[in-house]
């Protein structure tokens, strides 16, 4: 998402309409969760905790859980964590969670839009799971991104302490921040406080109220960024109607929780890499419109 497109999605509330959000987060970041179904992976989570925030999108999911289980280390720290705003959808994924005995935590349901939903679920995993837990290593996935090869992210965080793919479209000198659809921390970055929530201030999408706390001051020699290709599908010129992007491996769709309306039906080109990636074994799922 652009910072245009950030600014069109996002407006600045009013004086009255930020006093009500700032409650709404106030109250959802305190609030249990509406399930949990860890599978006895306590342990797994503690070690290496890998996150993904789920979002209407059972097909996608299941891809991901069947191609993290193939191609990623660190498989047994994978948890789903839901922010689903479709009851059915919900259902659906819990479902699938309990089928493959893959960690599932219900968020509270999350009042906010677009990119503030998704930083306050973050926030939400952060003060409820991360913080309590306190793994070795953490991150966060979109739920649009899948492994197409081998992966170990131990193996990418040796000597650093901030690894992700980094976003700089932002009209703030110099600012920069990882992108929360693929960012992992050293445990000891647990010890600073933390905001993935977007940045009206800096003007920076989710993720981005991490700028001044801990990517600002960051040492760069701490700090590992994720290389960027991309795979043409199409005839367009952008992410959403010609273009698939891939970050050290993992292929990234964008746009699966649709808060862009999709001018291109993606689900073709998508479903062949992703059984190439996926072997003989590959799930036979049927993609909804992406």
């Amino acid at each position: 998402m652009s910072v245009e497109e950030w600014l069109r999605f996002n407006p600045q509330p009013s004086f009255t309409n930020g006093l009500r959000d700032r409650l709404r987060v106030f109250r959802f970041l305190r609030k249990p969760p509406a399930v949990s179904a860890l599978h006895d992976r306590q342990a797994a989570l503690s070690d290496t905790m890998v996150a993904t925030v789920a979002f209407n999108r059972p097909d996608v999911i299941e891809w991901q859980i069947y191609l993290v289980r193939r191609h990623l280390a660190e498989r047994d720290g994978y948890i789903v964590f839901d922010n689903s705003s479709n009851a059915d959808a919900r259902l659906a994924i819990a479902d699938l969670c309990q089928r493959h005995h893959v960690p599932y935590v219900g968020l509270p349901r999350n009042k906010l839009y677009v990119s503030a939903s998704h930083g306050l679920a973050l926030n939400w995993i952060m003060r409820n799971f991360v913080r309590k837990v306190r793994p070795q290593w953490f991150g966060f996935i979109d739920h649009d991104i899948f492994p197409t090869r081998a992966f170990s992210i131990r193996e990418r965080m040796q000597g650093k302490s901030l690894y992700g793919y980094p976003r700089r479209d932002t009209p703030t000198p110099g600012g920069w921040f990882l992108w929360p659809g693929f960012c992992f921390f050293d445990g000891s970055v647990l010890r600073r406080r933390m905001d993935f929530a977007p940045s009206g201030k800096f003007h920076m999408d989710a993720g981005g109220g991490n700028w001044p706390l801990l990517y600002r001051p960051a040492d760069p020699r701490q700090v590992r960024f994720a290389e960027r290709k991309w795979h043409r599908f199409g005839a367009g010129s952008s992410l959403y109607d010609g273009f698939f992007k891939e970050i050290d491996g993992w292929l990234h769709v964008g746009n699966a929780s649709q808060w862009k309306q999709p001018q291109v039906d993606r689900r073709e080109p998508l479903g062949a890499l992703l059984r190439q990636a996926g072997g003989a074994d590959a799930p036979d799922v049927a993609f909804e419109p992406i």
